[in-house]
Order: structure tokens, then C-alpha cells, then sequence
């Protein structure tokens, strides 16, 4: 079987090393604050998660998902890259380097020219903060909101081991959940596209380093988790080698090898008990009847061990010109469905914050709270058994910025390439979470759609089109929840654009930052 998932790689450029190593200096030393000021931090970051998320955004009752590191089953981990934090530079969000280069055609000296830009989307930008501390305050950010919809920590993708800028920035992740966001922990994840050339020597070094972090996630015998992705790019031998050799020094391992090709593991199964994949991320090919993911989830199971299954929301990546057909939310929808048909040990979101995949679930300019709100919905019906009641009449919409079609916009590009099965959509999606019967309604164009909901999560999509739609929910005749998008939808864009973006009644619209 193969994942029709390219191997990826996040690599920070090298205008943005620049930015980073010239602000490291400053930051180098931000870990050894004293507690008062650790607890300023963490304040200033929880003020922040509460007033974005109060008790009213949520369509639903959070109970079994509060809290994180619960040791409910499933846990569940987002996938953390550290090149993309909330805050790259401390700037305000109209002239940093995300808006400045990374969404401009024109940034980082037209390297990303002939794709339109290197991203799509950006984190929503934060305000700027104390100099020294403002890394550990945007991780502190990202870590409450993760823990707010019951996610017990951020499996992060390691790239470098022992020296270098990535390496520091995942010590600095470590520190950040020991010190501000307690009970939430970091699953380490060697990336071995990065790493295919590191002995198993400085694998255990590694190993070492991150036995010592109060935060590193350990099971319940004890002993850490490794998670490393694209396990099987190197041999069995070498994962043998590790385990062996952090043992005798001290450290008992728990392998939990994620794959893209499950049928290796079995040679992993001697030293790994439980197993993850990377998945795919076109709902015809994810759980269908005998979909790819179905299959990897039997291969596994019939090995006897437990897994990790994943969750991605969509996946477009300009940098590569290419993208998988998501259908708004329907890909994560299923692939939710099939967690809480299996009811496995462990979830993986794919990704927590990899925008230059756009396979993010952290709140952003364009995705907004969408994505999020659902995996507070999905993770709290996991964690309980049973869908959660609705308590509040809430809509989460999403659509497209554009009648999307490969290869087309106003500016020549490179053609993107659709990947996977399956046609192009161009739809505009209503969900309605009701208390009760009711009619859900979009407006679009100058058309009015309807569609008879029940109680419940309902799903209603109808053509897109050029023009602003504007979503309601109608019992007895009244407007019982409305919200207008904050992205119109253009029949032509500047760019190519196959991002699905998203909102909520339940929550303020955002102004637009920089984001086509």
C-alpha cells in the first residue's frame, strides 16, 4: 500500500534563519525566568485563550475533554512544527514575515513567484510582547488553546538532534509546557526524511536529553514515547540499536513508529506495540469500503497492536503546486468517523500548524476557529462515547476564496496539480449544529438555498458561486443563528488558491490579515 502523501519536510529559508538567529540571542536565555515571571506569562496566555474562547463559542458541553492529559482514551496529539509559530518576529501582524513574505508573491525575493507565494494562509497574528520572553508566550498561547478542546500535547517533529536552531526551539517547546501549561505534554517525533543519516548514536543522545523534561510524554509503564515519522526510512536494525541503547542508558522507550507505508510494520513489531500512518487526504480514498486507510487500519490490527490513527483537514501546498480535494470538511469528518468507530489509544491531528500544507487545525486567518471548534466536537464525542448534545444553535461554514480550477488565475503560474481521486468541488458548506428541528439557510448570489436539519450535526452544501454568502438557521420563522462569511468568493483569483477557509456564528469575525 502507498499513502499518495509525499514525503515533507518543513525548512525555514534563509532570509527567515536570518530573522531567527538574530532574535535567538536575545531569546537564548528566556527559559531561565523566574517563577513570577513564568506565572505573568502563563496569565497573559490564558487571558488571552479565555477571551478568544469563552463558554459561549462552544455549540456543546466540553466535559470529558477538559483539561488534556486526562488519560481518557483516545489521547490525542497534534503534530507541532517549529518553523511555524504564531509569532516569527514580534512585529505587528501588517508588516511581519508572514504577511510581508511567505503570503506575497513577491516575498523572500520572488522565490515562490511562479507558485503565487509560499503559503495560503497564516496563524492569527498576535500582538507584539516583551522581546525576550515573546516565543515563550506564543508557544504558551498555542499550547492553551490545544489543552482548551482536550488535546493532551503536541507531538513535535524533530528535524535536527542535539545542536541548531530547530533543536533549541523544540528544548524551548519542552520547557514552555513544564513551565505555563501544566498537563500538557510534548510526544517527540524524529522526522526521518530529515534524519535518514543519524547514527543511533545520537538518536540515544537525543533520547537522552529528552528523558530529562518533566513535560516529555511517557506512557503508562513509565517509559517515554518516540513517535518517529517515516519510521521506515531507515532499517528495523536501526530502531533495534536505539531502544537498545537508550535502555542501557537508562532510558526505557516506548516506539510508536508512524508510517507511510503500513505494510512495514511488521518489521517493527518486535520492538513496537502500537503503530501510526501518515494517511491520505481525499475522503473517497481515506475510509471507504476497502479506502487506504481502512486497509492500514487492519494491517496493524491484525499484527495485533494498537494505533494512532491520524485526522488531517485538507492538504494544499503552493510551494509544491499541488493539492488533494478535502470537499470542505468532509475529509476530517470521516476520518474522525473512523476514530470513533475504532476507539484506538492514540489520535494524531496531521497537522496542529503546517501551513505550507494547510493541514492545520490551529486557529488561522483563513480557517478561523472551523477547524478547531470541530475537533473540540469530535474529540469531546471520542472521549465520552456518545455525541455530545447540542446545547446552542451554532453554524460553522466553509468555502473556497475563489470557482477554483487548476492551473487557473489571473497571474501566469505554474499549474497546480490535483492529486488523488476524485473530481473538483465548488461548494459552499453549512454546518448546523441544532438544538432542534430546524431549516438551515445560505444566500448566495442573489439565490436563496434551503435544507431540513435535526437535532444535531447537520451538513449542507449547495453550488458556490461569485459573491458573499451568508448563512442562518430558521425555527418558527425566526433567525435562531446567522453569520455572514468574512471571504467573498471571486471567479477568478489572483493566485491559485484550492484552500478551504471557515468561520462560525458563535465567534467574532476576524478582520482580514493579510490573506488573499
Amino acid at each position: 500500500m502507498g499513502s499518495g502523501i509525499s514525503v515533507r519536510r518543513a525548512v525555514v529559508s534563509l532570509e527567515l534563519a536570518l530573522v531567527l538567529s538574530m532574535a535567538q540571542s536575545a531569546a537564548q536565555c528566556a527559559t531561565d525566568l523566574t517563577s513570577e515571571q513564568w506565572r505573568a506569562l502563563q496569565a497573559d496566555a490564558q487571558s488571552l485563550v479565555d477571551a478568544e474562547s469563552p463558554p459561549t463559542v462552544w455549540p456543546f458541553a466540553i466535559t470529558a475533554a477538559v483539561g488534556g492529559g486526562s488519560g481518557l482514551r483516545p489521547h490525542v496529539f497534534a503534530h507541532y512544527l517549529t518553523p511555524f509559530p504564531l509569532s516569527l518576529d514580534n512585529l505587528p501582524a501588517a508588516s511581519d514575515y508572514y504577511c510581508t513574505q511567505y503570503l506575497s508573491p513577491n516575498g523572500e525575493k520572488n522565490k515562490f513567484l511562479s507558485v503565487g507565494g509560499y503559503l495560503r494562509d497564516r496563524p492569527i497574528p498576535l500582538t507584539p510582547y516583551d522581546f525576550k520572553t515573546y516565543k515563550e508566550r506564543a508557544l504558551a498561547v498555542e499550547m492553551l488553546r490545544a489543552r482548551t478542546i482536550g488535546i493532551d500535547g503536541f507531538g513535535v517533529d524533530l528535524m535536527q538532534l542535539n545542536q541548531g536552531t530547530q533543536w533549541d526551539d523544540v528544548m524551548r517547546l519542552y520547557s514552555v509546557a513544564e513551565k505555563a501549561t501544566p498537563n500538557f505534554a510534548i510526544l517527540a517525533e524524529p522526522d526521518m526524511s530529515a534524519l535518514a543519516g543519524a547514527s543511533a548514536k545520537e538518536m540515544v543522545a537525543a533520547i537522552r536529553v529528552i528523558a530529562g523534561k518533566k513535560s516529555a510524554f511517557r506512557v503508562a509503564d513509565g517509559s517515554l514515547a518516540i513517535a518517529p515519522f517515516y519510521a521506515e526510512n531507515v532499517s528495523p536494525s536501526f530502531w533495534s540499536e536505539v531502544v537498545q541503547g537508550a535502555a542501557a542508558a537508562g532510558v526505557q522507550v516506548t516506539l510508536i513508529p508512524i508510517l507511510l507505508n503500513p505494510s512495514k510494520a511488521s518489521g517493527l513489531r518486535s520492538i513496537a506495540n502500537t503503530f501510526s500512518f501518515w494517511g491520505v487526504r481525499t475522503p473517497s480514498e481515506s475510509i471507504g469500503k476497502g479506502g487506504w486507510e481502512n486497509q492500514a487500519l487492519a494491517t496493524i490490527e491484525s499484527l495485533g497492536a494498537d494505533v494512532m490513527i491520524p485526522v488531517a483537514p485538507q492538504d494544499a501546498r503552493p510551494k509544491d503546486s499541488m493539492f488533494w480535494e478535502a470537499r470542505n470538511s468532509e475529509l476530517v469528518r470521516d476520518q474522525w468517523s473512523q476514530v470513533l468507530a475504532s476507539n484506538p489509544a492514540y489520535v494524531q491531528l496531521v497537522t496542529w500548524n503546517d501551513y505550507s500544507e494547510s493541514t492545520h487545525t490551529s486557529p488561522s486567518a483563513g480557517t478561523a476557529f472551523a477547524f478547531y471548534d470541530l475537533a473540540a466536537y469530535y474529540i469531546e464525542w471520542a472521549r465520552s462515547g456518545e455525541a455530545p448534545p447540542i446545547t446552542r444553535d451554532t453554524i460553522i461554514y466553509f468555502h473556497r476564496r475563489q470557482l477554483f480550477s487548476p492551473g487557473r488565475s489571473s497571474a501566469p503560474e505554474t499549474p497546480v496539480v490535483k492529486m488523488g481521486e476524485g473530481p473538483v468541488f465548488n461548494e459552499i458548506e453549512m454546518i448546523g449544529f441544532l438544538t432542534a428541528s430546524a431549516t438551515m439557510r445560505i444566500t448566495v448570489g442573489g439565490a436563496e438555498y434551503t435544507s431540513s436539519g435535526n437535532a444535531g450535526l447537520n451538513v449542507f452544501r449547495v453550488p458556490a458561486v461569485v459573491g458573499t454568502p451568508t448563512f442562518s438557521i430558521i425555527r418558527d420563522g425566526a433567525s435562531v443563528a446567522q453569520v455572514a462569511s468574512t471571504h467573498s468568493i471571486v471567479a477568478v483569483g489572483n493566485v491559485q488558491d484550492p484552500l478551504y477557509v471557515g468561520g462560525s456564528s458563535a465567534r467574532t469575525p476576524m478582520g482580514l490579515v493579510c490573506v488573499r
